[in-house]
């Protein structure tokens, strides 16, 4: 191992990285020809299977930027896998809905996502998994005051 890679096993970001791609990879790997990719197995799962999602809820529940996100769900419109519906109510308000195919690929997506859940979970103790949400838990904190340092 030379010295660049053994800094780099230290640093805590590079090492959530790793797993991130890591993750990343394996699961496109798995649902490329079915589903595409990860985001789009999220965008899926994340919308209503009976009522839809509103358009302004999916992007904070998966951590997304609007401008990627609307460019996703256009993806997923052309392909036939969503459409919008307006309320019935409030007009301002669209619902992001799952086509019967759409739906066949969530579950899809919901299969292999808690298949490689299960694996983890098998792998790893409920100790070593809880000190693991507690220390993202933090980190996510730490990101919120470093963000509100930089705006000052």
């Amino acid at each position: 191992m030379n010295k660049y890679e053994k800094i780099a096993k230290g640093i805590v970001v590079n090492r959530i990285r790793s797993s991130w791609i890591e993750i990343f990879k394996f699961y496109n790997e798995q649902t490329s020809k079915e589903i595409g990719t990860l985001s789009t197995a999220f965008v899926l799962m994340t919308i209503n299977e009976k009522f839809g999602t509103q358009v302004t809820k999916i992007a904070p529940r998966m951590g997304m930027e609007p401008n990627s996100l609307s460019r996703l769900l256009k993806s997923l419109e052309e392909k036939e896998l969503v459409f919008k519906r307006k309320d019935t109510k409030d007009k301002r308000k669209v619902y992001i809905c799952l086509t019967e195919n759409g739906l066949k690929l969530r579950n899809i997506a919901a299969e292999r996502l808690f298949s490689l859940e299960k694996s983890i979970k098998d792998k790893i103790s409920t100790t070593d998994l809880s000190a693991f949400y507690k220390v993202t838990d933090a980190i996510s904190d730490v990101i919120e005051i470093e963000k509100t340092k930089l705006a000052l």
